[in-house]
């Protein structure tokens, strides 16, 4: 296992940001690209949230696999989606996964900005399409992330460290804004960039549970960080405190800065 892959491994049960999302509200990209009777790989699926939404839209005609390096999550994705026909979950790591030229749509969410190596992943992907199929990813660049008011100051240094300890274990903070790029070397075709960056603001439903997602990470993933050097344990506690009273008392705009890149393989 790389140095990214031990760091980008999901705690066991850290998964709710994951189990809350659907096709509607963490990856509506799809909605216009997916049609009935398709055949869809789902890499870095998680627990199946989001790839359930992608079987009904195939419908009894269509089929879609997930598959994720994690067990813990397939298992749960297993027994949560179990009677679902059209619909299967597999451990799997796209870098070794050896259905090729099966499939019509290939997709992955919030998955590349976690990899060393995106650009040999994007590959495995294609390999995986038929000619005509389609690639599309949604990933973020946590460079240009927006918070009103300024975080506070314990926030922001968890911030900075959590970029920090991706960067140097070869995660690329930046993705998003890199993939036409990598479509474009892959020999792409009819590339498209759609903005799904999403915008939190006081006064509207759901803010709070969606600006609460850094605290989430100080709390999933800031473990790593203390044990490997980054913070300490008083500093990732003081964020999440500081944070709950941003939340509270004071935060007015988050926009996580998000993209949906998607393109098609010749026939």
């Amino acid at each position: 296992m790389s140095h990214a892959e031990k760091r980008a491994e999901m705690p066991q049960g850290k998964n709710s940001v994951l189990d809350r999302r659907t096709v509607v509200n963490g990856n509506a990209n799809l909605l216009k690209l997916i049609g009935r009777g398709s055949h869809v790989l789902d890499v870095g699926c998680g627990s199946g949230a989001i790839t359930k939404d992608i079987a009904q839209l195939v419908g009894s005609g269509g089929f879609v696999k997930g598959i994720d390096s994690s067990g813990h999550l397939i298992r749960q994705a297993q027994e949560s989606f179990s009677t679902i026909k059209n619909l299967s979950f597999e451990v799997a790591d796209i870098n070794t996964f050896s259905e090729l030229s099966f499939y019509d749509v290939a997709t992955s969410a919030r998955v590349l900005q976690w990899v060393s190596n995106p650009f040999e992943v994007l590959q495995k992907m294609v390999a995986c399409l038929r000619p005509g199929g389609c690639l599309t990813i949604l990933d973020y660049n946590h460079e240009k992330v927006e918070f009103s008011p300024t975080l506070p100051e314990s926030m922001e240094t968890f911030y900075q460290a959590f970029l920090r300890w991706r960067r140097e274990a070869g995660m690329n903070n930046a993705i998003a804004d890199h993939l036409e790029d990598m479509f474009a070397r892959l020999g792409l075709t009819n590339i498209s960039i759609d903005d799904y960056s999403e915008i939190s603001i006081r006064g509207k439903a759901q803010f709070d549970d969606e600006v609460v997602i850094w605290n989430k990470v100080a709390e999933a993933r800031g473990p790593q960080l203390v044990n490997d050097l980054y913070v300490s344990e008083e500093g990732r506690l003081a964020a999440i405190k500081d944070y709950s009273q941003w939340i509270q008392k004071d935060g007015q705009y988050m926009k996580l800065y998000l993209k949906a890149v998607t393109g098609y393989v010749t026939i």
